[in-house]
């Protein structure tokens, strides 16, 4: 199973309905656009500042490498490098994205796919009732204990015991 994230826009005139039905569903995990296509993949998904440090990066790299000659391995581990941070972060820096702008995270839900991750959220998000507590939050016979609790660990001494 894969956890998605769900941002929904700042509010507008349109309410809490609007804001719900507008939401975005963001797989978490390794993004392989981002791992295999960097700069498109970063221009695709509007992450503008990211790809301006994408290409001082890449920029800096060619410098250094016409300057110095760098072996081919050398060349070739950096570009891995940065495939392989973008397609772990890459997602994230999405999320980022949405946060700076005002999104606010309003669940994370766990699905098999994107379309049931989302059914999943709208079935949440869109429910008449009140959100009922789950059974396993409330033991029905679980009273607390009064009076002091034993002390586990290197803690001072309980109440005189």
């Amino acid at each position: 199973m894969a956890f998605y994230t769900v941002m929904t826009p700042p509010s507008t005139e349109g309410g809490e309905r609007e804001a719900i039905e507008r939401a975005r569903v963001i797989p978490d995990g390794f993004s392989w656009g981002a791992f295999l296509f960097h700069g498109l993949w970063l221009l695709g998904q509007r992450l503008w500042l990211a790809t301006l440090l994408f290409a001082l990066i890449w920029g800096a790299v060619i410098v250094v490498h016409s300057r110095f000659g760098f072996h081919p391995s050398a060349l070739s581990l950096i570009y891995w490098a940065i495939a392989l941070f973008l397609g772990i972060e890459g997602r994230n820096l999405v999320v980022r994205k949405l946060a700076r702008k005002g999104w606010q995270l309003a669940d994370v839900v766990e699905a098999r796919t994107l379309a049931e991750a989302e059914r999943r959220y709208f079935e949440r998000a869109l429910a008449d009732g009140p959100a009922r507590p789950s059974p396993a939050a409330q033991p029905a016979g679980a009273a607390r204990p009064t009076g002091p609790l034993p002390i586990i660990g290197l803690f001072p001494e309980a109440q005189g015991r």
